[in-house]
């Protein structure tokens, strides 16, 4: 059932009333002003504010009923409709946060997903999440470069440029944002080391890894020592991927993308017959 109109008491002040209801606050009445007006050829009734809460009165009622008329204040239906506008154009935004969320939903089985959250959730969220990629500066990029730099190597911040990148290109691919207005110039990082060891080091070395009592751990680190492979590539391969017979081995995924395939020395096929 409808409830039934409350009482309407008049002011002293043109097209300003109010009603009484209770304060959520104290439980005591107070009363609630509202403000009758006409606006583009129709009438408004609209609430102005409690006595307690909103610390409203009839002279400030009727300012704001004066406001609202001459356009300087929207009325209550003209700010709903601005905020309803206002939040339907944040949700279309397609801000670095929301390219991240999309992004995510398309390489669920990304190779390296975990470091990837980590770099957005440490480095980009905060500072680049809010916007979309046509709002990013080149001092944008310059100031992350030099915050970063300070205390972590370029390989890391060249990551979490790349990282900004692929979200941007990401979201220019899927016409979901403008791409950006520039070029990211990534540092210089250099991947060169030397890390030889001397004859008497490898014969050390070895005599070690013969010492020590763990089945696999040996054969591993004779392995990577023989071949130079990778953590990753050793830990992946599979019986199917050595030729002895022509002397090779597959190297399946590595980090270059493509697979490939390495000389099987002499050293390398004892130590695998001997497993």
């Amino acid at each position: 059932h409808a409830m039934p109109a409350q009482k309407r008491f008049k002011t002293d002040y043109p097209g300003v009333f109010y009603i009484e209801g209770i304060s959520i606050a104290t439980g005591k009445t107070e009363k609630i002003y509202y403000i009758r007006y006409r606006k583009n050829g129709r009438q408004v009734d609209e609430k102005a504010g409690r006595q307690f809460k909103d610390d409203m009165t009839p002279a400030r009622a009727s300012q704001l009923r004066a406001l609202k008329i001459n356009g300087k204040v929207l009325t209550n239906e003209e700010l709903r409709e601005a905020q309803k506008s206002k939040k339907h154009a944040e949700e279309s935004r397609y801000t670095i946060k929301k390219l991240w969320e999309e992004y995510l939903t398309t390489k669920s089985d990304l190779k390296g997903l975990k470091t990837y959250k980590s770099l957005f959730g440490l480095h980009l969220a905060d500072e680049f999440g809010h916007k979309e990629p046509r709002e990013i500066l080149p001092l944008d990029i310059a100031r992350i470069s030099k915050r970063l730099s300070k205390t972590k190597s370029p390989q890391l911040v060249q990551h979490v440029l790349e990282l900004l990148r692929r979200l941007c290109n990401f979201g220019a691919m899927h016409k979901l944002s403008e791409p950006l207005s520039f070029k990211i110039t990534m540092p210089i990082v250099d991947n060169i080391k030397t890390e030889d060891l001397t004859p008497g080091q490898i014969k050390k070395l070895i005599e070690v890894i013969e010492a020590d009592i763990h089945q696999a751990a040996g054969p591993i680190m004779k392995m990577a020592l023989y071949t130079g492979m990778r953590r990753g590539e050793l830990f992946r391969l599979k019986w199917q991927d050595l030729d002895f017979e022509r002397g090779f081995i597959w190297i399946r995924s590595p980090k270059s993308g493509r697979d490939q395939k390495i000389p099987m020395s002499d050293s390398v096929r004892d130590l695998l017959k001997n497993l």
